[in-house]
């Protein structure tokens, strides 16, 4: 069935098409069938090439792709751009040239009026709502996909930053999630290449969470409750003031990340090995880590902490997991005993052919590891068993995640992946 046949017989992706979205979603169509072309057309060549050739033709096939779908989330703004942001971050499951390509697009989300929110701030916090400030900026300090960000005194004297629900994020995330999985579902079978329903899942899932600030309210109080190493700075979280679509927080005044090091290129290493440090602690010692490591979510004060933004995405690991996931990492740095393939199955990966893993594992061991970074290894490793259809956990991803996306921080800057010992667990 082509890609054309598919849309006309779904009559889930013709409502959010026609009802729903409208205009917004046209794109999508056309992304779609012009996806389908470019892999087609890839099949259809390699076939007649050499090994070496069908590589490179897939490489500017993917990029080709990747382009078209940076176009399409650039086009339609919000949550489509967080989801190319996502994207951007998983070189677990998707090729490098898709991450590249993607890695160019920024959040331009554009701001909500006042107007626009105060209704929902009246019904949350009631009329006499101002009486709780000193001042506050109407203006907002910083907008994203789903929320905007403004500068606030309390009656305290106590500077905060109000995070506000977008008043559209709901209703455009319900009918954007019917679409990535109508979209996802018509190019899995096209694109085989890429398991694009695992890539839609999870960003579903972690939006879903977000748009729960509660739950995020949650998460920072949880996190902040850790021994963390010094230098990583936690806002305090206003719990009085929070609601299901509002959260406030102290005001830390810095500068975001990649802004400072562009400024300050001489103090990337002291400041990416203490961010480096901080998940490698967070994963194997205290068993909850910040999942969304964007550039944006870090800011270095005026001291140089590192100040810890958004807490919609935060995962915990269990005394098990932990224990497995420091284990994996001391062999991805060849500091364990155990054979590779020995501890993926531990970790829980799942394969039709057990050989599969060592198979991988193997492959890996012969490669010259002096050459790359854990992080880097960790990418390659994740490509393999993405390749060879190996089951991952989803904690597991999750955590390779961060570990690559911080990594890509230390490679963007020179600075070697060298963290503190990772504790070996029994």
């Amino acid at each position: 069935m082509s890609a054309f046949d598919a849309l006309k017989n779904n009559l889930h992706f013709a409502r959010a098409l026609i009802v729903d979205g409208r205009d917004r979603y046209f794109g999508v169509t056309r992304t779609a069938f012009s996806i389908e072309q470019i892999y087609r057309k890839y099949r259809s060549r390699a076939k007649v090439l050499s090994v070496e050739q069908a590589e490179l033709l897939l490489k500017d096939t993917h990029r080709e792709s990747a382009d078209l779908i940076c176009a399409l989330c650039k086009e339609n703004g919000a949550i489509w751009v967080k989801f190319a942001q996502f994207l951007s971050c998983r070189p677990d499951i998707l090729p490098l040239e898709y991450i590249q390509s993607l890695q160019r697009l920024q959040n331009d989300a554009n701001p909500a009026p006042f107007e626009d929110i105060h209704p929902m701030i009246v019904e949350d916090w009631g009329r006499d709502w101002d009486s709780q400030f000193k001042d506050f900026n109407a203006i907002p300090a910083a907008t994203a996909s789903v929320a905007q960000v403004h500068r606030a005194r309390l009656t305290s004297g106590e500077e905060v930053a109000v995070k506000f629900q977008l008043p559209t994020a709901r209703q455009l995330f319900e009918q954007d999630s019917r679409v990535f999985k109508t979209f996802a579902g018509l190019l899995a079978p096209l694109v085989k290449e890429i398991d694009i329903k695992q890539v839609t899942d999870q960003l579903i899932d972690m939006t879903i969470e977000e748009l729960d600030f509660t739950r995020e309210a949650s998460n920072l109080a949880t996190f902040s409750s850790k021994a963390h190493q010094p230098g990583i700075r936690i806002p305090r979280l206003i719990e009085p003031l929070c609601t299901s679509r509002i959260m406030v927080t102290e005001w830390i005044d810095g500068v975001r990340l990649t802004d400072y090091l562009q400024q300050h290129p001489e103090r990337a290493q002291a400041v990416l090995t203490r961010l480096l440090n901080s998940y490698i602690q967070q994963i194997t010692q205290l068993g909850i880590y910040h999942a969304d490591p964007h550039p944006g979510n870090f800011l270095i004060t005026p001291s140089e902490d590192i100040a810890v933004l958004d807490y919609g995405a935060i995962v915990t690991l269990d005394a098990e997991q932990k224990s497995r996931y420091a284990n994996l990492l001391m062999g991805l740095m060849g500091l364990h005993p155990e054979r590779l393939g020995e501890l993926f199955r531990q970790a829980g990966f799942v394969c039709e052919r057990q050989e599969t893993l060592e198979e991988i594992s193997q492959r890996f061991i012969e490669e010259d590891r002096r050459l790359t970074s854990v992080s880097d290894r960790l990418a390659e490793v994740l490509d393999k068993l993405r390749r060879d259809r190996v089951q991952i956990p989803d904690s597991f991803i999750a955590m390779s995640r961060v570990i690559i996306s911080v990594g890509g921080f230390l490679k963007r800057y020179d600075v070697p992946f060298s963290p503190t010992a990772v504790p070996l667990a029994g």
